[in-house]
């Protein structure tokens, strides 16, 4: 209730951005990204304040949970690599947020999401060496800093990886990373009562997508769940696009 109160939130919007954070966590307890992708938009409809500080927020529990769930498959000398390459990038998402208005957070957000909807789907391929690991990492640490969108320049290094391996290594190097990004972001004074309180009333919807992830996203049919994703990620940036730009 006391972080109900300090989010100032309506609570059917409070419910359709738990729902929406729910559905994310399990889509990225289960194939290793999505969170971001798909609430980032729907929560910048609804609160600017949700962008990128709380969604970095809700990923440190889910991916630490899943980082510590299938811990035996995890690629350190891979996160090693992709994690030298954040700091730079982490750095250069902090100074762009610091300086760029709501409206062009909204549009970047857009923008990236209607990208990573393209290379996901199948689009680009990559290979998963220690030069491509350093400029995903680079290129995680900016988008997910500056916007909240760091898994899809990662996740499309081990596209071709075993889903043993591609899962957990993408939850230990997001909890490390997000971590480093929320330093940045507090560093830069964009944490407050407001966004912690926010936060605080996402992580429920976080745990019960955790515990959805294994027993119902697992045995729903994969591709009508890409699908599905990727058509809701594409709707909901288009109308992120839209507001950033009419105001």
């Amino acid at each position: 209730m006391i972080a109900w109160a300090v989010a100032g939130i309506d609570w059917r919007l409070l419910v359709v951005a738990a729902l929406v954070v729910m559905i994310g966590a399990a889509v990225q307890a289960t194939v290793g990204i999505g969170l971001g992708m798909l609430a980032a938009p729907v929560l910048g409809l609804i609160d600017e304040a949700f962008l990128p500080t709380v969604i970095i927020i809700v990923v440190i529990p889910l991916s630490a949970a899943v980082a510590w769930r299938e811990r035996h498959g995890i690629a350190w000398d891979d996160v090693g690599v992709a994690f030298i390459g954040r700091i730079p990038g982490v750095t250069l998402g902090a100074l762009v947020l610091s300086v760029i208005s709501t409206r062009a957070l909204q549009l970047i957000v857009a923008v990236l999401v209607l990208a990573a909807v393209y290379a996901t789907s199948g689009r680009l391929r990559f290979r998963t060496t220690r030069r491509n690991l350093l400029i995903a990492g680079t290129a995680s640490g900016l988008f997910g800093t500056a916007a909240g969108v760091g898994g899809p320049p990662i996740a499309l290094t081990y596209q071709r990886s075993d889903p043993a391996v591609l899962r957990p290594t993408l939850a230990a190097f997001f909890t490390i990373g997000s971590v480093m990004s929320l330093t940045a972001l507090g560093v830069a004074g964009e944490i407050d009562r407001h966004r912690m309180a926010l936060g605080a009333l996402m992580l429920p919807a976080v745990i019960a997508g955790l515990v959805l992830s294994g027993p119902v996203i697992a045995r729903l049919p994969q591709r009508a769940v890409r699908t599905g994703i990727l058509v809701l990620c594409t709707v909901s940036a288009l109308a992120l696009g839209i507001r950033g730009i009419i105001g």
